[in-house]
């Protein structure tokens, strides 16, 4: 066989062994194949096929930036199909590195070279499957950045997917409004209809939904609020489409949640919501099994695996720590001290603030706390900010100030906490210094004559509290009038009974489709492979009095004191 022959049928061998799935044994075979092609025996385009290969290779062993590198520098004069080979190896490299933008046009790119329509179709379908490994939060921004036509339809009906609330109407007034605006693009009618046929799919319910709450002892006033979100999602559930739904009372002790839990069963539940209490749900977790799937309402003790049809989904003030720490790194803050409550809650608050800012590279300099009941925190604020005169002088020359190698406080509280927490550290002259919070500061209604001592903070927070990030306003204006006098001041939890309802029907979706969100009034949410359902929330600064939304890249600096 000439060399030119033999060199074709080792790039053909090195070709079928690389087409998907790619097994570990073949990529080695084809890397070896490959490693025996003599170039000399290649001309221009059987060159450009050699590279393509090359990177190929590089890349599914996982390192996009050198498979880039090996790419062909140009692509005048070579076949369209192997041009479009090489397109979605670069495609697919550039979305491994989280290029997104660059990966979308080279994508585009690709799917325009051909002629066939199954083959169009084919690159589409790998289009909408990069699309969906998107992170959500970054979609809008690419959207709005996106100068072409067809790469912006393509974002904005991935963002659509994603954010648009599991009813058929919602996704029709979505999809109508995106038809407008993106008129003749290649997405419709396939991909709409695609996403109808989804929708159809969501919120089927089981015919009997137990709730499992404590609505006796010391946790029934939480259980009550949460129990009145479950009833207004039931009814704002379409009326052919309400589970049964059967109301358990599993007070005080942990092991009664199981005891319902069956009898629950006996009764013909085919799901359950609830229970509440951690220990409760640590017992549900223990178990081997689990007949019906279950919503629990708190998380369990963590441990290395769970059984299958738990789901865990809750208010966990952790996650709000967590992404206060991922929020600062993202704002190129590295520096930081910690000012909580001395608490449980706020051991809990700073230890995974610490933890999560740390791993990601920044650094705790001062850690304070401050007694619950105290008015004056003074001597918690000269200890973390390290207040002194650093000029040397003394007597009424002197004048201490805060220290200058830091770039960020995060702090906790509750409101009364708060409102005499920030006006002393803007005494103190801590006022320059950014403040990242939780949402304990703010008690979810507006009340600027008392809030404005707080403007400046900037806090964490679920969109049902937030104008401008609540995706109901006009079911929590109807809720307002209809909610308990006890329930009324506890709308977060309310928030979560009815994102728990909800939820249920979609948790097999979430399960499968961890990349999916499910806009709810309690954060953007999805499952990780645990069953936990983890929550991306909105972030707020008080400008007189009021909570207003900020965006990610909009940390800013409170005013100094005079």
């Amino acid at each position: 066989m000439r060399g030119a022959d033999r060199a074709r049928v080792q790039l053909n061998a090195a070709d079928l062994m690389l087409r998907p799935p790619v097994e570990p044994d073949a990529l080695d075979q084809a890397s070896r194949v490959l490693g025996q092609v003599e170039s000399r025996h290649l001309d221009a385009a059987g060159k450009a096929r050699y590279a393509e290969l090359n990177a190929r290779i590089t890349w599914l062993e996982g390192d996009p930036q050198t498979a880039l590198s090996h790419l062909p520098p140009s692509l005048d004069n070579l076949p369209s199909a192997l041009v479009a080979r090489i397109l979605e190896t670069q495609a697919g490299a550039l979305a491994d590195q989280g290029r997104w933008h660059e990966a979308l046009e080279t994508r585009i790119r690709q799917g325009a070279l051909y002629q066939n329509p199954e083959e169009r179709l084919v690159s589409q379908e790998a289009l909408w499957a990069m699309l969906q490994q998107i992170p959500v939060r970054q979609l809008p921004d690419l959207a709005a950045r996106a100068s072409r036509f067809e790469a912006r339809g393509w974002l904005s009906l991935a963002e659509l997917a994603h954010d648009t609330p599991p009813r058929l109407s919602a996704l029709e007034t979505r999809l109508d409004a995106w038809h407008r605006q993106f008129d003749g693009h290649p997405a419709a009618p396939r991909f709409l209809n695609r996403l109808r046929e989804q929708w159809a799919a969501y919120g089927h319910y089981p015919e009997h939904v137990a709730v499992l709450l404590p609505l006796t002892g010391r946790f029934s006033t939480a259980a009550q609020a949460i129990l009145e979100g479950v009833i207004a999602a039931y009814y704002d559930s379409p009326a052919d489409n309400r589970p049964e739904l059967r109301i358990h009372d599993t007070g005080e002790q942990a092991e009664s949640a199981w005891t319902h839990y069956q009898q629950a069963i006996a009764d013909g539940a085919r799901g359950v919501i609830g229970p509440l209490d951690r220990n409760a749900v640590t017992l549900f977790a223990q178990r081997e099994s689990l007949p019906i799937p279950i919503l629990a309402l708190n998380h369990a003790d963590p441990q290395s695996a769970y059984p299958a049809g738990l789901y865990q989904f809750g208010l966990n003030p952790e996650t709000e720590a967590t992404q206060a720490a991922e929020r600062a790194i993202l704002e190129g803050r590295r520096r930081a001290i910690i000012l909580m409550p001395r608490t449980e809650l706020g051991e809990r608050l700073q230890r995974t603030f610490r933890d999560r800012f740390e791993a990601l590279g920044g650094q705790v300099v001062s850690t304070q706390f401050f007694a619950p009941e105290a008015s004056d925190y003074g001597a918690s604020i000269i200890a973390a900010l390290d207040i002194r005169d650093r000029s040397g002088r003394t007597g009424r020359d002197a004048r201490p100030t805060p220290r200058e190698d830091v770039d960020l406080i995060f702090l906790s509280g509750s409101p009364r906490q708060a409102r005499l927490l920030w006006p002393q550290l803007r005494f103190h002259r801590a006022g320059q210094i950014p403040v990242l919070t939780t949402s304990h500061v703010y008690s979810g209604r507006p009340d600027p004559r008392h809030d404005q001592d707080l403007d400046g903070l900037v806090f964490a927070d679920i969109p049902w509290l937030l104008e401008g990030a609540n995706p109901r306003p006009e079911l929590r204006s109807r809720l307002d009038a209809q909610l308990s006098g006890n329930t009324r001041q506890l709308p977060r939890l309310v928030a979560l009974g009815f994102d728990a309802l909800q939820l249920f029907p979609l948790l097999g979706r979430l399960a499968d489709h961890p990349s999916e969100r499910y806009q709810g009034l309690t954060g953007g949410l999805r499952m990780d492979a645990s069953g936990h359902i983890t929550r991306d929330l909105n972030w707020a600064r008080f400008i007189d009095g009021r909570p207003r939304l900020v965006g990610q890249t909009d940390l800013p600096v409170a005013d100094q004191a005079q």
